[in-house]
C-alpha cells in the first residue's frame, strides 16, 4: 500500500479498523497520518486542545462535547477512529441522533434530561425560527410524557429527539467534513 497506515499498522488492524468504523482505507490513511501529528503529554496521550484542532472536529457543531465524550482521553488511534465513526457522512441519522444523544447523557441511561435537551439544541446549527420551533416541539412532547409530573423529571429518546429535530437538516449538518 506504501500509505502512512499500512506502514504501521498491519493488513489485519487495517482491515479491522475499516469494519469497525466503516471509513474506507484512504480516510483510515488521512485520519492516521492525523492522530499521529497530535501533541501528546508526558504519557503519550493526546492532548485534548489538540483533539479539537482536527479539521473533521473542529468544524462539527458539536466539536467539544465530541471530544469530551467519545475522544478524550484519547485510548489510541483504533479509540479514535470509532468515536468519529459516530458522524460519518453515511452514517444513517438515526444512529448519529443516538451518538448525539451520548454526547449530552451525563448519567448514562441513554436518556437526556429536559435540561440535558434544552442544551443540546442550543448548539445545533439551526436558525432562530428552528430554534423556536424545536423548542415548541420539546415543551410539547414534556407536557404530553408528564402530564402530572415536573417537566424536569420527564425523560426523552432518540425517538422523542428526532421528533424535535425533525425539519433540519441533521444528517448533513451532523456529518464528519473531511474537506
Amino acid at each position: 500500500m506504501g500509505t502512512a497506515a499500512s506502514r504501521h499498522l498491519s493488513a489485519q488492524e487495517l482491515i479491522e479498523i475499516q469494519v469497525e468504523s466503516g471509513f474506507s482505507l484512504p480516510r483510515i490513511d488521512y485520519l492516521y497520518g492525523l492522530y499521529q501529528s497530535l501533541d501528546r503529554d508526558s504519557e503519550d496521550r493526546v492532548l485534548r486542545s489538540e483533539l479539537l484542532r482536527v479539521p473533521p472536529v473542529a468544524r462539527h457543531p458539536l466539536a467539544e462535547r465530541l471530544v469530551d465524550a467519545l475522544l478524550h482521553p484519547s485510548l489510541g488511534f483504533r479509540h479514535f477512529v470509532r468515536g468519529l465513526a459516530h458522524f460519518r457522512r453515511s452514517e444513517p441519522l438515526e444512529r448519529k441522533l443516538a451518538a448525539m444523544l451520548l454526547l449530552f447523557d451525563e448519567d448514562g441511561d441513554g436518556l437526556l434530561s429536559a435540561e440535558q435537551c434544552h442544551a443540546l439544541l442550543v448548539r445545533l446549527p439551526a436558525t432562530r425560527r428552528e430554534l423556536r420551533a424545536m423548542r415548541w416541539r420539546l415543551n410539547q412532547l414534556l407536557a404530553e410524557k408528564s402530564p402530572e409530573m415536573s417537566p424536569d423529571s420527564c425523560k426523552l429518546d432518540t425517538e422523542d429527539f428526532a421528533y424535535i429535530t425533525r425539519g433540519l437538516d441533521l444528517e448533513q449538518s451532523l456529518s464528519l467534513r473531511f474537506h
